[in-house]
């Protein structure tokens, strides 16, 4: 992680321990609250206070919540701001594996798919559509997408793989990483594959599915900069 995004982390939580909100003595804040300032998943921020905890940084009260420790508050920037910049890197990775993976079963499922399946397809874009356009969560029918996508090559095995990998690729899907930029990319991505697959149009498919992993890319991760 770059010094100046790491300077920007140690500025944040700064920030929060100037305002008291995360005053050494006093209780840490959720690990929603946290997930959400940082833009990044509640896993990064969990181990996080795991290590911090481990180190002495945080005191757990049973049945009271976690606490600064007096004092400490140099390694709480430095170990947040390393599980920030691993939870980057992970992102980075997933994204490079569905580069490779998600344009060939788009392709595959423009060719081979069943009128049902496109119905299917049509189906979970208004509802995605529906939730993007009331500010609600839409993750779930950007995950449903997907797999009718590679239900639609017919092929059981590639199928299987999605399923297997499903929990890994949600880690680009967590709503602490989405906002309205990128939930609208979401939909218009998906809108070129319908369009691709109903043209029965293998390799615009492809293209389609390739930009739009890219463009989910580009908002993650410029969100991460921020």
């Amino acid at each position: 992680m770059s010094k100046h995004r790491y300077q920007q982390i140690v500025d944040q939580i700064q920030g929060l321990i100037q305002t008291g909100e995360m005053q050494p003595g006093d209780r840490l804040p959720s690990e929603r609250k946290l997930a959400q300032t940082f833009k990044v998943s509640r896993n990064s921020v969990r181990e996080a206070i795991r290590a911090l905890a481990e180190k002495g940084v945080l005191v757990s009260r049973l049945g009271d919540g976690t606490y600064l420790a007096p004092n400490d508050t140099t390694l709480l920037t430095e170990t947040f701001a390393k599980a920030i910049g691993q939870q980057k890197k992970h992102i980075q990775e997933i994204f490079e594996l569905r580069r490779i993976i998600e344009p060939q079963i788009a392709g595959l499922a423009a060719e081979r798919h069943t009128p049902e399946q496109l119905q299917e397809l049509k189906a979970v874009l208004l509802d995605q559509s529906r939730a993007a356009s009331g500010d609600k969560d839409d993750s779930e029918f950007d995950r449903e997408f997907h797999r009718i996508l590679a239900r639609s090559t017919g092929n059981s095995a590639l199928f299987q793989v999605m399923e297997t990998i499903t929990r890994l690729l949600d880690d680009t899907r967590s709503r602490y990483l989405r906002d309205p930029v990128r939930t609208n990319h979401s939909v218009q991505g998906h809108i070129s594959i319908i369009e691709a697959m109903e043209a029965h149009d293998g390799q615009a498919a492809e293209k389609a599915m390739a930009r739009h992993i890219i463009q989910m890319q580009q908002a993650v991760l410029d969100g991460h900069e921020e």
